[in-house]
């Protein structure tokens, strides 16, 4: 398993796109600014779930031993450690970087989610990006403008952070949150407590797999019910609320004046 990092590096290129997203060799205070303000920032954040852990002799595995990811779904962390409103943004400017905390799965946990959410244009590998949604009533939020999602395979084990050519103009009151269009290790729910929920871009009816799913086709049935938050100037329901769980991503703030 890949030593993680105190700090988190500037994203290497993983191609022209990335090379357009990402500063590659300058510090991060140089890259995004001295004035940059982390969103979702707390005093303290765990690891990602994966690779599965193995219970001590005796002892039953539990969900929170096992390797688990966010799909195919836009979320956004609602508490950390008991502070709520970490990723709303605080007054008009522009979110100008963002990061993520990457789990190192096996190989095999690494195909068994690759091949689940699959998809033509991203294919197997995880993918990251960041999303400017807005509350309108209720649990209903309209995508107000997003990053590219990135290829972010090449990072397993590490906390990059992309800074964009592009900056995402904000509102106060908007809220940041992460979209994968496959699948993403990022998650974590080990030691967690109802200080930490994070909500998704699914109806309620789509929040867990049914109990009456088959254990083989759990993870299939899964990826068949949800789809992240895509088209600018949409808008859907966030109806599921997920406690005692992590999502692992932080934005860059700049205010406008």
């Amino acid at each position: 398993m890949k030593t993680r990092r105190s700090t988190p590096p500037i994203a290497r290129a993983l191609g022209a796109l990335v090379v357009a997203l990402a500063c590659v060799a300058f510090g991060i205070q140089t890259a995004i600014g001295a004035t940059a303000e982390q969103l979702g920032k707390t005093k303290d954040a765990p690891n990602p779930n994966c690779p599965e852990r193995t219970p001590p002799p005796g002892q039953q595995q539990t969900a929170e031993d096992l390797c688990q990811v966010t799909g195919q779904v836009t979320g956004f962390q609602k508490s950390a450690d008991g502070e709520k409103g970490l990723f709303k943004v605080p007054e008009d400017g522009q979110i100008v970087a963002w990061s993520v905390d990457l789990a190192d799965p096996t190989k095999a946990e690494r195909r068994t989610f690759g091949e689940a959410s699959e998809t033509n244009q991203y294919g197997k590998a995880p993918t990251a990006g960041i999303s400017i949604i807005r509350r309108k009533e209720g649990s209903v939020y309209k995508l107000m403008s997003s990053s590219p999602l990135l290829n972010v395979r090449g990072f397993y084990g590490e906390m990059p952070v992309f800074t964009l050519a592009q900056p995402l103009s904000v509102s106060s009151g908007d809220v940041v949150a992460l979209t994968t269009a496959t699948w993403l290790p990022v998650f974590s729910n080990r030691n967690q407590t109802e200080d930490d929920a994070w909500v998704a871009s699914r109806k309620k009816e789509d929040c867990e797999v049914p109990e009456s799913v088959p254990p083989e086709n759990r993870i299939e049935y899964f990826f068949a019910h949800t789809a992240p938050h895509r088209k600018a100037g949409s808008e859907r329901p966030y109806e599921c609320r997920y406690d005692k769980a992590r999502i692992l991503y932080w934005a860059y703030f700049v205010p406008d004046n």
